[in-house]
């Protein structure tokens, strides 16, 4: 169980206090229903599990102007003691009632295609709305619910890869820094993608997990000051195409090869410290050959259209970047 994707339970004195204890025992006690088994109707004895897609209130008693005791979130589960009067009486880390709606309960049969479309619909929402951080992080909630709760879905590897994607995104912006705690290994997001190399190895989402990894490795910060850091990310780039070289990023990877080679002949031409025709010569050599095999490849990708780009810069002499604007560390 991944518990970074899922809010911590805490302790507290829930009114009455003899109820959350045994709603507590129950969760420990009850068997995990079965996707497709029906449930007796639950009780304080026999809970039915379920996840939530919708933000939900607590409240004290079954009444929405009742004090509120707490809130559950998208991709929280929850364990449903009795239903009632069109409410819900549930355990989520303490005890409370909340209307009896946007509960998705695991024994439905269609349980792992509702939560797979919420968390989608979330993650929409997160990249129409820039910095909506909490939806990104119910998404991740709900597809990780997917993989969990219904490993065997077909669902489940893109699941935990979308999982994984979207919480990379939010370390990667910085809501998961060296200062936080976390080693880049020991990163949530981390631990996610290396999930679905291991669980799902040999797909195409192993292969879109390994890219992330790949990307992280790409550190050279200024390649006209150090120029010999291309060769070192070509490399790790080509390593990665020898291991996945049906990865459905492929034609991307051998692109970003392409316009470091083509960035080291500008860097190599360039009257400087580290200006040498000898390698110069040598990268447009590299560069042009890449350039060939990419459009063999890939012939109606975006990518050979940029290859086609930077075939033409280097016969005219153009530097990589001269088009964007931009320094060639922005590479892909």
């Amino acid at each position: 169980m991944a518990h970074f994707l899922r809010p911590p339970r805490r302790r507290f004195a829930a009114p009455p206090a003899a109820l959350a204890a045994l709603a507590a025992l129950c969760l420990l006690a009850a068997p995990r229903a079965r996707a497709g088994i029906p449930a007796a109707s639950p009780t304080p004895l026999s809970p039915t599990r379920a996840v939530a897609v919708m933000p939900l209130t607590l409240h004290i008693s079954p009444d929405v102007t009742s004090a509120s005791v707490g809130q559950v979130q998208p991709g929280q589960e929850v364990a449903i003691l009795r239903v009632a009067h069109g409410y819900a009486q549930v355990f989520a880390g303490r005890s409370g009632w909340m209307l009896n709606r946007g509960l998705v309960l695991l024994n439905n049969p269609k349980a792992a295609e509702i939560l797979f479309g919420a968390a989608d619909d979330l993650e929409q929402r997160a990249e129409q709305f820039s910095g909506e951080r909490r939806a990104a992080k119910g998404a991740a909630r709900l597809y990780y619910q997917v993989y969990d709760e219904f490993p065997h879905s077909f669902r489940a590897a893109e699941a935990l890869y979308r999982a994984a994607e979207i919480t990379w995104q939010l370390d990667t912006a910085g809501g998961m820094t060296r200062s936080s705690g976390f080693s880049d290994y020991d990163r949530p997001s981390n631990r996610l993608l290396r999930k679905v190399v291991s669980k799902f190895p040999k797909t195409q989402w192993a292969a879109r997990a390994e890219y992330l990894h790949l990307r992280e490795k790409l550190t050279c910060s200024d390649w006209a000051e150090k120029p010999s850091c291309i060769g070192k990310e070509i490399g790790k780039m080509r390593s990665y195409w020898h291991h996945y070289p049906k990865s459905p990023l492929a034609a991307e990877v051998a692109y970003g090869i392409v316009y470091r080679e083509a960035a080291a002949v500008a860097i190599y031409n360039h009257s400087g410290p580290h200006r040498n025709p000898g390698k110069a010569r040598d990268y447009r050599r590299k560069a042009y050959n890449s350039i060939a095999d990419l459009q063999r490849r890939w012939p109606r990708s975006t990518w050979a259209a940029r290859a086609a780009l930077l075939y033409f810069d280097l016969q005219q002499g153009i530097p990589v970047g001269r088009h964007q604007g931009t320094p060639a560390a922005s590479a892909p």
